[in-house]
């Protein structure tokens, strides 16, 4: 995580400008050079910025492009970023009206371009650096911390139960009830007499083998560590457990989780599996799993919304009961209107359809005050609320929870 919220940032980001003023491109450039990003292209024309794009579509991680300009405009530029695949982010930097700029956003999820936010002329050093603290977040959802790791060093953490699960709450902001715990993989050091650096959290998996064992390790302590958590907070408090695309996309994937669940005495009652949205959920064999999960009983989450490309109309075709919106969307909301915007349309779905919203990553107390102003029914999980736990951990706050809410 980089520090720009109090100076320089560390990551190396490459970053384009496209605006037909060059008084602003100008501005913009010095402020990501005041910032510690040197590697800036500015262009006037977004055309001859899309040329050059086009050559190299992975060597851009942030375009930042106004809306209405001469020739090509903003939206076409977005358009084609969308068919060649560009895989960064875009920011909208515009003074058109708030309307012009949801259905922008709107319509980039359907070409497939990740649209960061937008930000409003005269653009200030602030705004920079709120949208550099957004991407760095957004790019931790896409790090890979096993990337040095091999199968057979995975595959031996798993053989010598090293895998263990950390648990992290989500609560009810205004009541403060905890409604589910998720359960994280970490992996313990190879020696565990003390916490060292050795140990890191997993994941993916390098095969759909390793994930099945892995996942299989999981549910087998965590389901004996839901009967402590029961005890000390309620019955009725579920597992939020994680299933990832490779394994969705397995059509036997219900039975075999179905089987994991039933030899470790859970139920579908007991679970809420939690799918990411990162990518794109239209594989015909990842919706098929989905629906098998849900006509199975299951209870089922969309994960890291935000962070990929389900449109917000898409929320109602997918049989989810549950949004979990990335915790890019919910960094500094209080003061970004973007992400104002995008939490409204969700609540707005989530009261039409009767789902569960979540909010991710919280870690202000500014960001829990707006959401709890504005949200009555939200949900909350981050490490304002909880960081993630052990099972000892977990159950001493649990029970905290519990007298809390005893004498409330």
């Amino acid at each position: 995580m980089s520090n720009q919220r109090h100076g320089k940032v560390t990551a190396k980001y490459r970053v384009v400008t496209v605006d037909d003023s060059p008084a602003v491109s100008i501005v913009l450039q010095a402020m990501f050079n005041q910032l510690g990003i040197k590697d800036v292209s500015s262009y006037d024309d977004a055309l001859k910025a899309f040329q050059d794009i086009e050559k190299s579509p992975c060597l851009y991680d942030l375009i930042l492009t106004d809306l209405s300009m001469p020739g090509m405009d903003g939206m076409e530029f977005i358009r084609r970023l969308g068919r060649i695949k560009y895989p960064g982010v875009v920011v909208i930097v515009s003074e058109m009206q708030p309307e012009v700029i949801n259905l922008a956003s709107q319509l980039a999820r359907q070409h497939n371009v990740h649209l960061l936010g937008n930000t409003a002329k005269p653009v200030h050093m602030e705004d920079v650096q709120h949208l550099l603290h957004k991407l760095d977040c957004l790019r931790s959802f896409g790090d890979d911390p096993l990337a040095n790791v091999s199968e057979l060093s995975l595959l031996d953490a798993i053989s010598h139960n090293r895998v263990t699960p950390l648990y992290q709450p989500k609560i009810t902001i205004a009541s403060g009830k905890v409604n589910s715990l998720e359960v994280m993989s970490y992996i313990m050091p190879r020696t565990s007499m003390t916490q060292n650096d050795d140990g890191y959290f997993v994941g993916v998996a390098r095969s759909n083998e390793l994930l099945n064992l892995l996942t299989f390790q999981l549910i087998e302590k965590s389901s004996k560590d839901l009967i402590y958590f029961r005890k000390a907070y309620s019955k009725n408090l579920k597992l939020a457990i994680n299933l990832h695309p490779t394994q969705l996309a397995d059509l036997n994937c219900p039975d075999k989780f179905s089987l994991i669940l039933s030899l470790n005495n859970l139920t579908p009652s007991d679970v809420l599996i939690e799918i990411s949205e990162h990518q794109p959920l239209n594989d015909k064999h990842v919706l098929e799993t989905i629906n098998r999960l849900k006509m199975r009983g299951f209870e089922l989450s969309l994960d890291d919304y935000g962070s990929g490309f389900t449109e917000g109309q898409h929320l109602y075709s997918l049989p989810v009961d549950e949004i979990k919106v990335c915790e890019p969307l919910i960094t500094e909301i209080e003061q970004d209107y973007f992400s104002q915007s995008v939490l409204h349309s969700l609540d707005d779905i989530a009261n039409d359809r009767n789902l569960k919203l979540v909010a991710v990553g919280v870690s202000r107390d500014e960001e829990l005050e707006y959401l709890q102003s504005r949200f009555p029914a939200i949900q909350a999980q981050g490490s304002l609320i909880c960081p993630a736990l052990k099972r000892d951990d977990m159950i001493l706050w649990l029970e905290q929870k519990h007298k809390e809410t005893l004498l409330s």
